[in-house]
């Protein structure tokens, strides 16, 4: 086995696994982690044949490991752990004092034993809405939105919440924002920020009025959230833990109504 840094040529690969497993992952997220973290972009190779993904980005003082994944026909060879130390050692190079990830039953135990400690649970939200009659008038990230978003996991996350917004539209107010991206024929919301519950609300509503079927990832102990998408008609389709590792984050989920990645780096 030999572990290298990803190329372009890894993408199509990548994205092939990640179908099989039930993943949503595209291109464009491949592209901003391998502009934005080439270093932190691994495979495995065995045999000319790519077995095994991680990805680790750093945003500020901390970092997101994602996308670690094993074909279900070489599990249980260390090909996952052996990938995992590495990511974490590309960030611990670039000086992060704060590692997060999102584990599934299969990586939770890997996790576990390397001092990663559970803090939230992710819960993938969606809701059926028919055809899409509008989208959002297109409008870049604001200064004050990244604050928002500061306040909600403790670290600048500028670049992401751009690469995001560049994707699809975005809106809000002093109180919250939202940006609202495509993936294949859904529709996910993220970043997703506020003050308050009922600026989330109405930033919500104008999401929901233009149709479309509509996803977005919400930590649990954020429970107005919880509440608002209920009555709404949304349901519980996935969860995940969220762990980190290091130095304890200024974390306040009841910020946060929807992460910016579907998983993969925040």
């Amino acid at each position: 086995m030999q572990i290298s840094n990803f190329s372009p040529d890894d993408i199509h690969p990548f994205l092939s696994m990640a179908k099989d497993e039930g993943w949503i992952s595209t291109c464009r997220e491949l592209a901003f982690l391998l502009e934005r973290s080439p270093q932190g972009c691994l495979v495995c190779y065995e045999n000319d044949k790519p077995v095994g993904f991680v990805t680790a980005v750093r945003h500020g003082r901390s970092g997101w490991i994602g996308n670690l994944l094993v074909g279900a026909e070489n599990r249980g060879r260390g090909i996952g752990t052996a990938l995992f130390k590495q990511a974490m050692q590309v960030l611990q190079r670039n000086n992060v004092v704060t590692v997060w990830l999102t584990a599934s039953k299969y990586g939770l135990p890997i996790y576990e034993r390397n001092g990663f400690r559970v803090c939230d649970r992710i819960r993938r939200w969606e809701a059926p809405g028919g055809d899409i009659v509008s989208s959002l008038p297109v409008k870049k990230i604001e200064p004050g939105w990244e604050e928002i978003d500061f306040l909600g996991w403790g670290d600048e996350r500028n670049a992401l919440l751009a690469h995001a917004a560049d994707g699809g539209s975005a809106t809000g107010t002093e109180n919250g924002f939202l940006v609202l991206q495509s993936v294949g024929k859904r529709r996910q919301i993220g970043p997703y920020g506020a003050l308050d519950p009922t600026t989330a609300e109405v930033l919500l509503e104008q999401v929901l009025q233009r149709g479309g079927t509509t996803m977005l990832d919400v930590p649990a102990a954020n429970r107005p959230a919880s509440k608002m998408l209920t009555s709404r008609g949304f349901t519980v389709s996935s969860e995940v833990e969220l762990m980190y590792a290091g130095q304890s984050p200024a974390y306040h989920p009841e910020c946060i109504y929807g992460l910016a990645s579907m998983g993969s780096m925040g």
